[in-house]
This record gives structure tokens, sequence and C-alpha cells, in this order.
């Protein structure tokens, strides 16, 4: 079984949310996720799982093609 760490930054909910949701399909395949916001994992960690899962939001702006 692999032991993978999720870990994630949101400021809304919704990286969160998703955060979850890749966790939950970890652990319907076998595997062991552990949720992690980014500010409580650092490279301390690192050796303590087979994978790590990155998770933070983006905003796209197409402002600029409105000219």
């Amino acid at each position: 079984m692999s032991k993978v760490a999720v870990v994630y930054w949101s400021s809304t909910g919704n990286t969160e949310a998703m955060a979850n949701a890749v966790a939950d399909g970890i652990r319907e395949k076998g595997g062991e996720a552990v949720l992690h916001t980014c500010e409580d994992f650092d490279g301390s960690k690192v050796a303590e799982y087979d994978a790590i899962a990155f998770g933070c939001p983006a905003t796209v702006s197409y402002t600029h093609l409105r000219a």
C-alpha cells in the first residue's frame, strides 16, 4: 500500500474540497492518504511518504485580452 501526503493551500475552501476528493480516491484504491496544509508540511516529512500530491488554487485573468 502506498502512503500519500496530500498537501494543499486553500483560501476559500475550494482547493481543500479537491484535496479531500483526491484523498478519498487514494483510499478507495487501497492507499493511505494523509492531508496536510502547506503550513504543517515541510521537508522533514518527505521521507515518510511514497508520493506527495500538491494542490493550490489557480486564478486566471483574461482582462489583458479585452483591449
